[in-house]
């Protein structure tokens, strides 16, 4: 007799698979209704999911963000250890300013949602890191004792979502060379 239960990878793909599209279905209608007029019903149905069998999977909205910032927040957390490696001038700063300029453009469809709902964009700082995030990309930056001018060039490079969105549809190495010439200029570095 053959047995019927599955291999564990299977079941755990199947999840991991059903967990991605809710992410992804999520995110459509986010940009699409916004992100407080968006209720896991909402998305069980475009899914022909029930809302249970969504609610298996996460509990709420905020859950789903975790997941939608998970790419953003573990690429930034790289990010801050490599340019860790270096001391602190010149070479971890152009670290800093590439490494962010690079995470902005893989992540423009948040930049345009960021851009057009408060609550989404409250919530995705929130699910990256929240405010210790920033004191800390504001310590690998300048150091332990920044500035008040130093504090406000980061505070200013990680709000360019509204910015870039704006922009509109360029080319991708266009947008690049505009953010890294700005977030060199913020910085104090050209």
């Amino acid at each position: 007799m053959v047995p019927h239960d599955p291999e564990p990878q299977t079941r755990a793909e199947r999840v991991r698979q059903t967990r991605a599209r809710i992410v992804s279905v999520a995110l459509t209608l986010f940009a699409e209704k916004g992100y407080e007029a968006t209720s896991l019903q909402d998305i069980a149905n475009e899914m022909g999911l029930t809302k249970p069998a969504v609610f298996y999977h996460y509990r709420g909205k905020q859950e789903i963000l975790k997941d939608l910032a998970e790419p953003a927040r573990t690429a930034l957390s790289a990010l801050l250890d490599r340019a860790r490696a270096h001391p602190l001038g010149p070479e971890r700063t152009e670290i800093l300013v590439a490494g962010l300029a690079d995470l902005f453009l893989s992540r423009r469809e948040f930049a345009r949602i960021m851009a057009q709902q408060a609550a989404f964009r409250e919530a995705m700082r929130t699910a990256v890191g929240g405010p210790g995030m920033l004191d800390t990309l504001i310590e690998v930056t300048y150091g332990p004792d920044p500035s008040l001018d130093q504090r406000f060039a980061v505070y200013s490079a990680t709000s360019v979502g509204p910015a870039l969105s704006a922009l509109g549809d360029h080319p991708q190495h266009e947008l690049r060379a505009v953010l890294l010439r700005a977030f060199r200029r913020i910085a104090g570095v050209q």
